[in-house]
């Protein structure tokens, strides 16, 4: 619950180490089958994006891991002394999760900057996963970070994040993200679009690709970018209509759990 000044109050993420979280903002895993999936959600945000879609896959038999990446869910200050290469280590960790758990075959699923995270892992171990689900994912820096990045200097290290990119108004009041952006972190991203990029041909996992019509952030070509430049033989675009970037939270997102759960079950 809130608390007296109306923000998210702190919960326990690690009783060992008492590092705070905001809270909804946990980490979750949810068992079911010997299918698992491994969900990223966007820049700034945190597991709660996620959650719906994760309890939709795990009615379905897909065993979900969400993993809370290194800086969100606690504060921008925590958020601005990490890197692109920790968000991965957090992606590595939930993976690790789910082999532990006994999943035999695995999928990525991500949105936003997870959707980056889903191209770099599956062109890092290109032989490793069953598949991937990218939603929203840019190529090039989103566009909510353009002008910041050229108007901000080190004497400002964070700037105000205008919005949240949901059409429902009702989900755009639930989410669950910072208001601050440190400047540090949109580096970074840039960064980690970087290395991306030139390995998308490396990509060969099946891939269903999901991006909306109406996105602000991310525009629809970088979709189409991806969808052009993975190695992939069987690959599909999926173009939303209703909502805006938050694909998960939004008006079609009961057709993106649709999606993902049939995708993930093709084989069964």
């Amino acid at each position: 619950m809130p608390d007296a000044s109306g923000q998210p109050a702190l919960v326990p993420r690690d009783l060992s180490t008492r590092q705070l979280v905001l809270e909804g903002a946990e980490s979750f895993f949810y068992a079911a089958g010997p299918t698992g999936c491994l969900l990223l959600y966007g820049f700034t945000s945190s597991p709660f994006t996620m959650r719906e879609m994760g309890a939709h896959l795990a009615a379905s038999g897909v065993t979900v891991c969400a993993p809370l990446l290194a800086g969100h869910g606690t504060s921008p200050e925590d958020l601005r002394t990490k890197t692109w290469q920790d968000w991965i280590a957090s992606a590595d960790e939930g993976l690790a999760q789910l082999r532990v758990y006994g999943c035999t075959r695995i999928y990525l699923a991500g949105l936003s900057l997870g959707g980056a995270l889903t191209l770099y892992l599956a062109a890092r171990d290109p032989d490793a996963y069953a598949g991937m689900v990218v939603m929203s994912a840019p190529v090039w820096i989103p566009a909510m970070l353009r002008l910041p990045l050229t108007a901000v200097s080190d004497a400002v290290p964070y700037f105000n994040k205008r919005f949240s990119d949901i059409a429902e108004p009702g989900a755009r009041v639930r989410h669950l993200t910072y208001s601050r952006i440190p400047l540090a972190s949109a580096a970074t991203l840039i960064d980690l679009l970087a290395q991306m990029r030139p390995a998308l041909g490396r990509i060969t996992i099946p891939a269903l690709i999901i991006y909306a019509r109406h996105d602000h952030l991310v525009h629809p070509v970088n979709s189409m970018h991806i969808y052009s430049h993975i190695a992939s033989r069987d690959k599909r675009l999926v173009v939303l209509h209703r909502g805006f970037h938050i694909v998960t939270v939004d008006r079609d997102k009961d057709r993106v759990f649709q999606l993902a759960a049939e995708f993930m079950h093709r084989e069964d």
